[in-house]
């Protein structure tokens, strides 16, 4: 009786033993990344149990002693659409289940689409409007304030421009790019102490001068001390400009402009026509002519040998 009894205890446990079964797989994001701290809730329909399993860093997850039985699982994590499903584990089986999780769209994406459609169109006092919806629902997204002020700005509301791109640099204190738009909006107000402490600040966080944005942003700050008076200053920026890209004919254009303010006429006169010789027909071009003319009609000339 007692090995009978044995005997029973073991063949119970080996039951219970091939009844169970292995979970595992991995899940990435829909750009085929892996996804860490995604959640598995697995719930056993027949007895209602709910277990928990997280991905590690290399998207993996992993849950063995699993009944062998029908599951309801949702796949979660934050930022991400989730998956809601059913699945059959087999006793003795390793199932191998692999997910891949799409962004959710953030609150907010329909006003904003439709307003980036209705800017494309042309129709600024829609996009306006759209892009407020869009705030609305999503007032921490600095990319929807900045599209908001570019549309207050079509419509001339430039001060309203200011306040939603104050906030944006508020919101994404470490992107450039809403500091060089803040700056222009202030040049377009005239206000040229602000516009240049914006445009500084943005330059102090960009990478170097190879971002187009920052290239513009210093020819910008170039132009702005300029016409602060500041020759100096606007020498400065220039020559990072032009130390840049060698060729380009804006920062030539702001050097002969400040060399001709420190009365220096050979070296202006030398810089406007770098202009002209370099990029032929541009605007640029037409400006550094109009001071070639004027420099030359003033410029003494060598009293002739006797």
């Amino acid at each position: 009786m007692l090995m009978a009894a044995v005997a029973l205890c073991f063949g119970v446990t080996v039951a219970g033993q091939i009844e169970l079964g292995v979970m595992q797989g991995i899940v990435k994001d829909d750009a085929g990344n892996p996804l860490e701290g995604v959640s598995f809730r697995i719930r056993d329909l027949e007895r209602g149990r709910e277990i928990v399993v997280k991905s590690d860093k290399n998207g993996r997850f992993y849950r063995r002693g699993l009944p062998a039985v029908e599951y309801e699982i949702f796949v979660e994590k934050e930022g991400y659409q989730p998956i809601h499903d059913k699945l059959k584990l087999s006793a003795g089986v390793d199932r191998r289940f692999d997910f891949k999780l799409a962004r959710s769209a953030p609150a907010g994406a329909e006003e904003f689409a439709r307003g980036v459609a209705a800017f494309n169109e042309g129709n600024f006092q829609a996009a306006a409007q759209a892009f407020e919806a869009s705030v609305q629902k999503a007032p921490d997204l600095s990319e929807v304030r900045v599209n908001l002020a570019l549309a207050y700005l079509r419509l001339s509301r430039t001060a309203d421009a200011v306040a939603q791109l104050k906030r944006a640099a508020a919101l994404n204190p470490d992107e450039p790019r809403v500091l060089f738009q803040l700056g222009d909006v202030y040049i377009e107000l005239k206000e040229l102490d602000e516009a240049a402490a914006a445009l500084e600040k943005g330059l102090a966080m960009a990478q170097g001068l190879s971002d187009p944005l920052a290239y513009d942003a210093t020819v910008t700050l170039g132009a702005v001390h300029f016409a602060r008076g500041d020759n100096d200053k606007a020498m400065t920026q220039f020559e990072k400009a032009l130390a840049a890209r060698p060729d380009t004919a804006a920062p030539k254009l702001g050097l002969g402009k400040v060399y001709f303010s420190k009365g220096d006429v050979d070296k202006a006169l030398e810089f406007f026509r770098q202009v002209v010789s370099s990029a032929p027909g541009s605007a640029e071009a037409i400006e550094a002519e109009t001071y070639i003319k004027e420099l030359e009609q003033v410029k003494p000339r060598p009293f002739p040998a006797q």
